[in-house]
C-alpha cells in the first residue's frame, strides 16, 4: 500500500484511524469491522463502530475540535460505507482508489458513498464546527440479499460478484435527504438502553438503508428527467442557500437569482430533486435543526423557535406538530422521562 501521505504526519502528531473488514469463517457469509482510532483526547472525540448483525454496522464520529483536525488513516478490507454528514466539515486525500492521488470534500447536509478497500490517506476539517457524522456499513452480499428487488435499478459498480466484493472502488457524493438526516438524528439521541436500544438502533438502520436503497435505485447516476447535470447542481446549490441562514432564508425569487435558474424551473427542479416543495423542505429542515436543540438540552422550546426564525412560538408548535405528530415540549418531556 502507498503511504506517501502518511509519512507527512505533523510533528505535533496526528489521530490515526485503521479499519479492516475480513470473513471470520469459511462458512459465515459477511465480514466483521476490526478499527482502532488512536490520537485524541477522550473528552474531544467520540467513535463508536455499533454491531447491528452480520455485515451491518453503525459508526458514530463526534468531534469537538479547538483546532484543526488531522487525521490519517488506513483502510484494508471494506464493506461499503455511507457517510451521512450532520455538522462540520472536511477534505479527504485517499491514495489506492485510482491510478494517483484524490482528494474528496465532504459538509454538512451531503452523503458520501464509497468503497475503498486498500487506500489510505489524511482527512483535515475545514473550519472550526463541531463535526458530526452517522455511517453505515454493509457487506454487498448483504445489502443485495436485504434489497431484493429493490436492487433492479443499482448502478453496475454497486453490483456485487460471485465472490461478494465489488468489482472497482468507488467513491460518489449526494445531497442528505431530510427523511435520511431524520434517522441519523434519531440515532444520535436513541432514548433507550439495554436491549431495547438494540432494537430501536436496528429499527434505524434498516429504515436508513431502505431509504438510501430507494434513492440508489431511484436516481442511479444520472440527473432527474428534465435537468442537465447543471440544473441539478444549481439545485443542490439552491438547497445550501436555503438553509444557510434559518433566522432569514431567501425567497424563492432570490434563491433564483443566486443560483442562475429561474424560478419554474427551480421550483419544479427541487420536487424532482428532494421529493418536495422548497417550503416543506425548508420547514423540515428547521424542525430537524429544534429537536436536535431541544433532545441535547442546550434550549428551551422558545431558544429553539427564535433559533430556527420563528418569532411565534405558536406558529413553531404547530408546524412542529405538523412535521413531528407531537408538540415539541410534550416530545421533550417523553424523552427525559424515558432517559431517567
Amino acid at each position: 500500500m502507498e503511504r506517501d501521505m502518511l509519512q507527512e504526519r505533523p510533528g505535533d502528531g496526528a489521530a490515526f484511524f485503521y479499519s479492516d473488514y475480513r470473513k471470520t469463517s469459511k462458512t459465515s457469509p459477511y465480514g466483521e469491522v476490526t478499527s482502532t482510532f488512536a490520537g485524541l483526547p477522550g473528552d474531544s472525540a467520540r467513535y463508536e463502530v455499533i454491531p447491528i448483525r452480520r455485515g451491518l454496522y453503525i459508526t458514530v464520529g463526534h468531534f469537538c475540535i479547538s483546532r484543526p483536525l488531522v487525521l490519517d488513516f488506513e483502510i484494508m478490507g471494506a464493506p461499503i460505507d455511507f457517510e451521512y454528514w450532520l455538522s462540520g466539515s472536511g477534505e479527504c486525500r485517499m491514495v489506492g482508489l485510482g491510478p494517483g492521488p484524490s482528494v474528496h470534500q465532504s459538509g454538512a447536509g451531503t452523503m458520501n458513498a464509497s468503497y475503498a478497500p486498500d487506500t489510505s490517506g489524511r482527512c483535515l476539517s475545514v473550519g472550526d464546527a463541531e463535526i458530526c457524522i452517522v455511517g453505515l456499513s454493509v457487506d454487498p452480499v448483504l445489502l443485495f440479499t436485504l434489497a431484493g428487488e429493490g436492487t433492479a435499478g443499482f448502478p453496475p459498480r454497486l453490483r456485487p460478484t460471485s465472490e461478494g466484493r465489488l468489482r472497482d472502488k468507488f467513491t460518489l457524493k449526494e445531497t442528505l435527504c431530510p427523511a435520511m438526516q431524520s434517522v441519523c438524528h434519531q440515532i444520535l439521541t436513541c432514548p433507550f438502553a439495554g436491549g431495547c436500544r438494540d432494537l430501536f438502533l436496528e429499527s434505524k438502520a434498516l429504515e436508513l438503508l431502505a431509504l438510501q436503497v430507494n434513492a440508489l435505485a431511484s436516481s442511479p447516476e444520472v440527473a432527474p428527467r428534465g435537468l442537465t447535470r447543471r440544473d441539478t447542481d444549481r439545485i443542490h446549490d439552491a438547497r445550501d442557500c436555503l438553509v444557510s441562514d434559518l433566522k432569514n432564508p431567501p425567497t424563492i425569487a432570490m434563491l433564483a437569482r443566486q443560483t442562475g435558474i429561474n424560478e419554474t424551473k427551480l421550483k419544479a427542479g427541487f420536487r424532482s430533486v428532494y421529493g418536495t416543495t422548497i417550503f416543506d423542505y425548508l420547514r423540515r429542515h428547521k424542525m430537524e435543526v429544534a429537536r436536535t436543540w431541544l433532545e441535547g438540552g442546550g434550549k428551551n422550546v422558545s431558544e429553539a423557535a427564535y433559533g430556527v426564525g420563528y418569532a411565534n412560538v405558536s406558529h413553531f408548535i404547530r408546524a412542529y406538530r405538523t412535521v413531528f405528530g407531537v408538540n415539541p415540549g410534550d416530545y421533550v418531556r417523553h424523552s427525559r422521562l424515558v432517559t431517567s
